[in-house]
């Protein structure tokens, strides 16, 4: 049974649906500006056997505005640790998708007393150099005739002629691996200014480098797809070099969008990890 609600944290309403019973994990949206929904209803059958913790971010989805747009990496961590101690969590396992997984990071690097596991896909580094080499590769995939239209719809967008939604409309497809598995996408909302305020909080601050002893102890196994914008050749370099406790699991023909292409792997190994010692292996595959 799901139980959807706000909770009031530092005077905002953050919106949360708890589903399951049992240890809790807390999974991260990506985005920056996503929402929880991206993860239903892909992740349901964790339900069965864990108490599932889905939030939306600071002005994300149906969560409070800030006053200002004063988003951060910073206060997405506090926001997490108010939650967990508000459901009174001694500890919890993480369960972190793109953005939500460079959040993840940072939450356990400021918390890891907290933390018990991290379940990271679609991870992008542990430093800013993470989110510039996924907008190189990124940009290396997508045509020309996209680039003219992304650079056409843009200026719609900051006219106020046009959603993010058509925007998204033109990526999206390289998000994946197969175009047909857009169909199992739910429609989500995406807050624009969250996202550039938070990439630019990235581009000038993300930076674990020096706090990576902190993560030593917490086992942290990666998902990532066999065609992600980062695939796991890109991944080993940008994470699994300065996190060699990390286990690695590539996900064969699949884009960015582990849990939306292949939700069923996805939640075998999330099952797996969660409740077995294979976190804590030293050699990745």
């Amino acid at each position: 049974m799901a139980v959807a609600q706000y909770v009031n944290i530092n005077g905002h309403n953050i919106h949360i649906n708890i589903i399951g019973e049992g240890e809790p994990i807390i999974f991260l949206h990506g985005g920056p500006g996503s929402e929880h929904r991206f993860f239903l209803p892909h992740v349901l059958p964790l339900a069965k056997k864990y108490q599932l913790v889905l939030y939306d971010q600071r002005g994300c989805g149906k969560s409070d505005s800030i006053l200002g747009n004063n988003y951060s990496i910073e206060e997405e961590v506090n926001t997490l640790e108010s939650l967990r101690k508000l459901l009174q969590f001694e500890k919890i396992n993480i369960f972190g998708e793109s953005w939500g997984s460079m959040l993840a990071l940072c939450y356990a690097s400021a918390y890891p007393k907290r933390v018990s596991k991290l379940f990271l896909t679609a991870a992008i580094g542990v430093n800013q150099k993470g989110l510039k080499t996924f907008e190189k590769e990124l940009l290396k995939r997508i045509t020309l005739k996209d680039k003219i239209k992304l650079l056409k719809t843009d200026r719609e967008v900051k006219k106020g002629t046009a959603s993010v939604d058509k925007v998204l409309a033109i990526l999206d497809p390289y998000y994946v691996f197969s175009k047909h598995s857009l169909q199992n996408n739910e429609k989500t909302s995406m807050n624009q200014t969250v996202n550039y305020t938070i990439v630019e909080d990235i581009e000038n601050n993300y930076d674990l480098s020096e706090d990576l002893d902190r993560l030593a102890e917490i086992p942290i196994l990666v998902a990532q797809g066999s065609h992600d914008i980062l695939p796991p050749t890109i991944i080993e370099k940008l994470f699994i070099n300065y996190l060699p406790h990390t286990r690695l699991h590539t996900i064969e023909n699949c884009g960015h969008w582990t849990i939306i292409e292949k939700s069923n792997e996805i939640n075998m190994l999330a099952e797996d990890f969660f409740s077995g010692t294979e976190g804590q292996e030293s050699c990745p595959s």
